[in-house]
C-alpha cells in the first residue's frame, strides 16, 4: 500500500511537468503585466489586475492539492482576463490621454497586452480542455 502511494504521482510525471510550466508561466508573466501597467501609470486598471491576480493564486493553490473545480475556474479567469484586455484596447486606451507622459508611454501598449491576451487565451483552454492538465490535477504536486 505505502508502495502505491508513494509512486501514485510518478504516473502522471509528464502531465505533472506540463502543468507545472504553465503555472509558472502565469505566475511570472502576471507580475510582470502588474510592473507594465504600473509604468503606464494605468493604476486603477493595475489595482483591478492585481485583485485578479490574488484569486488565479488562490485558484493554483487548490490546482495543486488536487481541486478538480480550480483548473476550470483558473481557465475560465484567464479568459476572464483575456475578455477585458481586448475591452481595454477597444474601449479604454483610446480614450486615454494623459496629462504628464507616463514612464512608459502608451504606444507600446497595444503590443505587450495584444500578446498577453493572446498568452492567456491559449492558457484559458488548455487549462478546460488539456487532458494532461486534467490528469495532473488528479494527483497533489508541488511547483518545484
Amino acid at each position: 500500500m505505502l508502495d502505491a502511494q508513494r509512486y501514485k504521482a510518478n504516473t502522471c510525471r509528464a502531465e505533472v511537468h506540463f502543468t507545472r510550466v504553465v503555472l509558472w508561466g502565469h505566475l511570472g508573466l502576471g507580475l510582470v503585466v502588474l510592473l507594465l501597467l504600473l509604468l503606464h501609470e494605468i493604476f486603477g486598471w493595475a489595482v483591478g489586475f492585481a485583485g485578479w491576480y490574488l484569486v488565479t493564486v488562490l485558484l493554483v493553490a487548490g490546482m495543486l492539492s488536487a481541486a478538480r473545480n480550480c483548473r476550470v475556474f483558473l481557465g475560465a479567469t484567464f479568459l476572464f482576463f483575456t475578455f477585458f484586455g481586448v475591452y481595454f484596447l477597444g474601449q479604454v486606451l483610446p480614450q486615454l490621454k494623459p496629462e504628464t507622459p507616463p514612464l512608459m508611454p502608451h504606444v507600446i501598449l497595444p503590443f505587450w497586452l495584444g500578446l498577453v491576451n493572446i498568452l492567456y487565451a491559449a492558457g484559458g483552454v488548455c487549462m478546460l480542455i488539456s487532458q494532461r492538465v486534467k490528469k495532473a490535477c488528479t494527483v497533489y504536486f508541488s511547483l518545484w
